[in-house]
């Protein structure tokens, strides 16, 4: 097998057929994506590793294509709420015990995103209403011109 993997995997099906349940699985499987040797994202690196790597060349080329960053939020107090539902569905319940792990990565996030050169979002998703924040979104991508190809 060669040593870079380029697999283009389309799921289709019927509702209720656990397309995109599959979809997370599969982007997590290494012999679909390969071993993790790394996490790419910048406040993971921070955090683990005490490394800050320049990603300005990539953010460059992002912006070109018209990306857009959503950072969604919540307030402090709302991680109690959230996640007294999670635990209901958890397989991992003891990842929530200490919500400060979660308030410390949000203002680390915070900061990073700040010095994003994409147009940028700031999403309070403190009442859980996904269906608002997706309408939220959608307006703010026909606003700054997000919605079309340049």
């Amino acid at each position: 097998m060669p040593s870079k993997l380029c697999l283009k995997i389309i799921l289709e099906g019927t509702r209720l057929t656990f397309k995109t349940e599959i979809a997370f699985v599969l982007n997590e499987h290494p012999r679909i994506v390969g071993p993790r040797r790394y996490r790419s994202t910048r406040a993971y690196q921070l955090q683990t590793h005490g490394k800050d790597y320049d990603l300005r060349w990539l953010e460059e080329r992002l912006a070109a294509l018209g990306f857009h960053l959503v950072f969604c939020t919540r307030t402090p107090e709302s991680f109690e709420a959230i996640r007294a539902e999670q635990l209901k569905v958890s397989g991992n319940p003891s990842q929530y015990n200490d919500l400060q792990v979660f308030i410390r990565e949000q203002d680390l996030m915070r900061s990073l995103v700040s010095q994003s050169i994409l147009p940028t979002l700031e999403l309070d998703i403190s009442d859980s209403d996904v269906t608002r924040a997706a309408d939220r979104i959608a307006d703010w991508m026909a606003q700054t011109g997000g919605l079309w190809a340049r």
